[in-house]
């Protein structure tokens, strides 16, 4: 698997994209290659890696996600992302100090590795792409979201 921490978005021949669980989890199930921009931040590897496991996935199913993953760069840890993951959180929890959620939503609790997720597309200035409604408050922080169908 490609580390990827020092990754520069703006200077890359070809616009990546950070993909959700969700969406790497479409692909696998019709056995479809992502997109040669994709980017699986760590959290999304964890996430695929616990699915096959609880999910009992055969021989075939766990060799695809292996080529998948052996494919497309991994963004590991670096410690910019722990700001970025407590700011999200505070903002979620409707908590971060000037910074108010848009009008309509409410304080939420999001997943740990939905915080990450996002944190590592802020971090990459890259969008995020995501079948789910877990991230719609974030865009007034950024985010660049793109919802997919699965």
């Amino acid at each position: 698997m490609l580390a990827w921490t020092n990754y520069c978005a703006k200077s890359a021949p070809l616009l990546r994209v950070v993909f959700d669980t969700n969406v790497v989890i479409a692909h696998l199930r019709h056995q479809q290659l992502l997109p040669l921009r994709a980017v699986l931040p760590f959290a999304v590897v964890g996430e695929l890696e616990a699915f096959a496991l609880k999910a009992d996935w055969g021989y075939q199913k766990v060799a695809f996600l292996r080529q998948l993953l052996e494919r497309y760069p991994l963004v590991g840890f670096v410690p910019e992302l722990a700001s970025l993951y407590a700011r999200l959180d505070a903002y979620s929890q409707g908590k971060l100090r000037g910074q108010q959620l848009p009008a309509g939503m409410s304080a939420r609790n999001m997943g740990k590795n939905d915080l990450w997720i996002a944190a590592t597309a802020l971090y990459l200035d890259l969008p995020l792409h995501t079948a789910d409604n877990d991230f719609d408050h974030l865009p007034a922080l950024g985010l660049a979201l793109v919802k997919e169908p699965t």
